[in-house]
């Protein structure tokens, strides 16, 4: 559908909330907002990849797009969708559906494949094992799922969990390391495979040199603490830690 703007039709409406749950306050926020944008324009992926706004905005393709809030898969007895949603920037929100789903089909979903649902305890979507890195002790938390290669920070507040790339991480990891050999940086999976080579302390450390490169989040105020931090220190898993 080519026509902007133009409300979301029920299928793409359908396919977007799949992804954000109502009962997490962060994911609802994006809920209502998409029920009352207007979808105004395709972005720079062409077919499915569209951005939601007020009926007068306009979109500037030069801005780079905002991290992405969060991804999934939905199986449907027609179909596998592959979505995401951006995170708001400007009062617009970009999303992406591939394929496209057809305006005028129903579709029964039958599984939906996402980090959305998560919590602190709970196995992966895929079902398998989480460590988890508290990264301030009281709301935020570092999961990383080794056999599923996925990193994301849980937000206890809004129950949100942001999706983590993985390279630029485990670039911080590998400095804090010292690791000289270039081959190594080319291979940020290899983070997944030697999870238990790297503490705790310096999983959260390179966390935060990340956030502070990326001006994501605002945790430059604990970087000191973990470069001071007695190595015989008490875990601070142990806020966390559940029977």
């Amino acid at each position: 559908m080519k026509e902007f703007p133009r409300k979301l039709s029920d299928a793409e409406l359908n396919l977007l909330l799949l992804l954000l749950p109502e009962d997490k306050p962060g994911y609802s926020r994006y809920r209502n907002l998409i029920r009352n944008y207007f979808v105004i324009g395709e972005g720079r992926f062409g077919e499915g990849n569209y951005f939601l706004g007020k009926v007068d905005d306009e979109i500037d393709l030069e801005i780079s797009s905002s991290p992405i809030l969060t991804s999934g898969i939905v199986e449907t007895d027609k179909t596998t969708f592959e979505i995401s949603i951006n995170q708001i920037q400007d009062d617009k929100i970009e999303f992406s559906i591939s394929p496209y789903p057809d305006v005028n089909e129903f579709y029964r979903v039958k599984r939906v494949i996402t980090i959305s649902d998560w919590i602190p305890g709970k196995k992966s979507p895929d079902g398998n094992k989480v460590k988890l890195f508290p990264v301030d002790g009281l709301n935020y938390v570092l999961a990383i799922a080794p056999l599923d290669h996925k990193i994301w920070l849980y937000e206890k507040s809004s129950g949100i969990n942001y999706p983590i790339p993985i390279s630029n991480f485990y670039n911080e990891l590998l400095r804090l390391k010292r690791e000289s050999r270039n081959e190594v940086y080319k291979s940020p999976n290899k983070l997944f495979e030697e999870i238990e080579s790297f503490t705790e302390a310096e999983i959260i450390l390179a966390f935060l040199l990340y956030c502070k490169y990326k001006r994501r989040f605002h945790f430059d105020h604990l970087i000191d603490k973990y470069l001071t931090e007695p190595k015989n220190k008490k875990s601070l898993f142990s806020f966390f830690r559940r029977k």
